[in-house]
C-alpha cells in the first residue's frame, strides 16, 4: 500500500441565512474532522451545532487517551452529544426541539472511522469511484429503504429535510453506524453538510478531485458552486486528502 500524507482544507459560508448554524472541526493533532449542521432556528440551531462540536472531539481525545477503540470513540462522543443537547433543549417548547447533525471522521494508524447523523453526509473519492460512507437518516431515505419511493422520488419528497435521527433526538434507540476503511493514497474524503451536498452530484466530486490538487482551494469551491447553484442554506465542507508521500 502506497504511503500517504495528510492534507485538509475547510470552508463554510452563511449563504442566504441571517446566520450560520453550521460548524466544523479540523484538529489535526488528533485527525479528528466534524461538520456539524444545527436545527431549530437561529440561537437553537447555533447551541447545538456549538456543544456537539465542543465535545465530539474532546470525548474522542479522551477514550482515544485511555487506548479505546477508535469505533467505539467515536460512538461514545455521538452519545454524550446527543444527551447534552438533550438536556440543554429540555425546556424548548413542543415541536421547536434543538438538533443537529454531524458526520464525523477520526484517522487512527491506517484506518479512518465515519459515522454519520442526520443528513450531513461522508463521500471517499477513489479514482473514478464516488462513494457515500453515511446514510441519511431522512424519512425520505427510509422510504427508499423500504421501497416506498424511488431515489428520484425521495429527491423531491417534502420528507427530504425530515429527519428521524440526529444529535438532540431524544427518541433515538440505536447509536451511528461507523464505517472503517483504509485510506490509498491519492484518496479524498469529504464531510458536507446538506447545504453543499442538496447541489453537487457524484461528477463534480469525482472531476474535482483530479482538478484540484489543494484540499483548500476545492473547498472554497465546492462551497461557491453549491451556491452558484441556488443553496439557500449554510454551506459547509471539510475536504481531507490522501496525498503521496
Amino acid at each position: 500500500m502506497a504511503a500517504y500524507v495528510l492534507h485538509v482544507g475547510a470552508h463554510t459560508a452563511q449563504g442566504a441565512r441571517s446566520n450560520n448554524e453550521d460548524r466544523l472541526v479540523v484538529d489535526r493533532v488528533h485527525n479528528v474532522f466534524l461538520v456539524a449542521d444545527g436545527m431549530g432556528g437561529q440561537e437553537r440551531g447555533e447551541q447545538a451545532s456549538g456543544l456537539a462540536a465542543e465535545i465530539i472531539p474532546r470525548v474522542v481525545q479522551d477514550q482515544l487517551a485511555t487506548q479505546a477503540d477508535a469505533g467505539r470513540a467515536v460512538q461514545q462522543a455521538l452519545s454524550e452529544a446527543n444527551q447534552a443537547i438533550i438536556h440543554a433543549g429540555r425546556h424548548q417548547p413542543a415541536g421547536r426541539r434543538m438538533g443537529t447533525t454531524a458526520v464525523l471522521a477520526v484517522q487512527q494508524a491506517n484506518q479512518v472511522y465515519v459515522a454519520g447523523l442526520g443528513d450531513s453526509r461522508a463521500y471517499l473519492i477513489r479514482g473514478d469511484r464516488v462513494e457515500q460512507l453515511t446514510v441519511d437518516h431522512s424519512v425520505a431515505q427510509a422510504l427508499v429503504t423500504s421501497g416506498v419511493l424511488s431515489p428520484e422520488e425521495a429527491r423531491h419528497s417534502p420528507w427530504q429535510h425530515v429527519l428521524h435521527k440526529f444529535l438532540g433526538c431524544a427518541e433515538m434507540v440505536d447509536g451511528a453506524d461507523v464505517r472503517p476503511f483504509t485510506p490509498q493514497a491519492g484518496d479524498r474524503l469529504l464531510l458536507a453538510s446538506d447545504g453543499l451536498t442538496n447541489h453537487i452530484s457524484d461528477d463534480d466530486l469525482r472531476q474535482g478531485a483530479k482538478q484540484f490538487a489543494d484540499p483548500q482551494v476545492w473547498a472554497e469551491h465546492l462551497v461557491d458552486v453549491a451556491l452558484q447553484r441556488g443553496s439557500k442554506d449554510n454551506v459547509t465542507c471539510i475536504v481531507v486528502a490522501f496525498d503521496p508521500e
